[in-house]
């Protein structure tokens, strides 16, 4: 974790934030608790925002509209897709009237009508010289085989994002990677993906809000933080989506997010600095934690007990300088209960 001073807020430290959607402002039709808080704040304290979402299925009008019943401020403008990723990777390939075959949601098709670029059609009959695969609840198998088709036939096949699930109300559901899968197994093609964690979506959400020094936000390890750490942009992640707790203090330095959070009020309120004693304590405000070579070590706390957010920091901490020291990642999982990771006013 970076140190930063004990003053700081990251609102303040970072002049844009970079919002993923699903599992941090929202989840399926529900807010996120605190998003739409923590987000106005942000504002408040000078942040600006822009939202940056793998779901290719729907507009940046949709987007802003369920965002903005929920509470949390948000411009159509504001929100970047792997769509308009997608739309990009297929320009710099092909030349101007190519062939192209989409397979998604109105977000999808939306991207490459402003695009005014591609002869879009419909059906791999057509030789398309790219096709795009986006998500889109209603997928069927006589789209997908469609997609397989035209891939047979010589398309460039380029996959909007390869999430392989998405968090929904009722919990995990299947995403637009489980779907683009079953492609690659009938074809053998491997696609160019154009969302987190490829670099580019966030280069393009920085560019475009001419942010110096963005921050992303994120609940994913595998797309959201493994991307931002690939990008070069520091990452806070919280608590509220996908990966827990346990996830982040096992997690290896390719997925390793910048900040930890439980959710997005951590952006608002100071964020102490973490610093090592001679001991080999880790210290993060009034908390710390060590590896002693067998077990993990907490100053005042067990690991069965709810941790609050500087004990969960320190502990991170801790893990992560085992495992770069050469611990053997199944001793520190061995050590690792799953967590809970509570504010001291909620215990």
């Amino acid at each position: 974790m970076t140190e930063t001073s004990a003053a700081q807020t990251l609102a303040s430290r970072f002049d844009v934030g970079l919002f993923d959607l699903d599992g941090v402002t929202y989840t399926g039709k529900n807010a996120v608790p605190h998003a739409a808080e923590g987000i106005r704040t942000a504002l408040a304290n000078g942040m600006r925002v822009a939202y940056v979402t793998n779901n290719a299925s729907r507009t940046g009008e949709q987007v802003a509209e369920q965002l903005v019943s929920l509470g949390m401020p948000a411009r159509p403008e504001e929100v970047v897709s792997s769509a308009h990723v997608a739309v990009g990777l297929a320009q710099e390939r092909l030349a101007r009237g190519a062939r192209l075959m989409i397979m998604g949601g109105p977000g999808l098709h939306d991207a490459v009508a402003k695009a005014d670029y591609f002869t879009v059609v419909q059906s791999a009959d057509d030789y398309p010289e790219a096709v795009i695969q986006g998500f889109f609840p209603e997928v069927n198998w006589e789209a997908l085989s469609e997609v397989a088709l035209a891939i047979a036939n010589g398309a460039m096949y380029i996959a909007t994002n390869l999430d392989k699930s998405v968090p929904r109300e009722r919990g995990i559901m299947v995403g637009n990677g489980s779907l683009v899968l079953a492609v690659c197994n009938t074809t053998g093609a491997v696609p160019l993906s154009a969302g987190k964690p490829e670099p580019e979506i966030y280069r393009m959400a920085a560019r475009f809000k001419n942010a110096e020094n963005p921050l992303f936000i994120g609940d994913n390890l595998d797309t959201d933080v493994k991307g931002a750490v690939t990008a070069g942009i520091p990452c806070l992640h919280v608590l509220t989506g996908l990966a827990s707790a346990r996830d982040i203090v096992l997690v290896e330095p390719a997925r390793r997010p910048t900040y930890l959070c439980d959710d997005l009020r951590g952006l608002n309120e100071p964020y102490p600095e973490h610093s090592r004693d001679d001991d080999g304590w880790h210290v993060v405000g009034d908390r710390r934690a060590r590896w002693t070579g067998t077990a993990f070590e907490l100053g005042g706390a067990q690991l069965t007990d709810p941790l609050d957010l500087n004990t969960y920091r320190a502990l991170a901490a801790a893990a992560w300088a085992a495992s770069d020291a050469g611990t053997d990642a199944k001793a520190l999982a061995a050590a690792v209960p799953e967590l809970t990771v509570r504010r001291k006013s909620e215990h």
